[in-house]
């Protein structure tokens, strides 16, 4: 997990020198550009390094809701009437991939589960948005899907097992 965090923490002076460099040999918006461009690889290597890690705790599922949380608000600025960002479902992406990750750990239901939803995540992430709601509406649900399919076919089971087992009456003796 150390990996991904240092992954990320590194792409933070690699994007300033891609936005500063662009903004220099072109304009603001080239700059903004290659300075997303620059995260989204960072990004995009951290979260791929996520796949490797063989244990996680809670904390860490809760980072993607948090990281979408403060990536939200560093793009809130560049983002205002232009609509290339969509905040809310990228928190919402965020929270879908957090709950995947809880439920991979509890109950592991192996890393397969991820996917979709970490796909969500990432095109959430970048500011890159087709106008009106249908992609986010879309991608969300997709991600709301697969969790509601993880929960009924890994989880409930194993749920409602444990539930059965405390209800059992223990054997009487002679």
């Amino acid at each position: 997990m150390w990996k991904s965090f240092a992954i990320a923490f590194l792409s933070f002076p690699f994007t300033l020198l891609a936005f500063v460099i662009g903004w220099a040999a072109r304009d603001l918006r080239a700059g903004l550009l290659a300075g997303a461009a620059v995260f989204t690889v960072f990004f995009t290597a951290a979260v791929v390094n996520l796949f490797f890690v063989k244990t996680y705790s809670y904390l860490d599922a809760a980072l993607p809701a948090v990281f979408a949380a403060l990536w939200s608000l560093a793009l809130a600025p560049f983002s205002l009437g232009l609509s290339v960002f969509s905040a809310p479902a990228f928190i919402g992406a965020g929270l879908l991939l957090g709950g995947c990750l809880v439920i991979a750990k509890r109950y592991a239901t192996g890393w397969r589960w991820l996917l979709l939803p970490s796909a969500v995540f990432l095109y959430e992430m970048l500011p890159v948005n087709i106008p009106g709601f249908i992609d986010d509406t879309f991608a969300l649900g997709a991600a709301l899907s697969f969790l509601a399919a993880q929960f009924y076919r890994k989880a409930l089971p194993v749920i409602v097992r444990e539930a059965l087992r405390g209800f059992r009456r223990p054997a009487a003796r002679d």
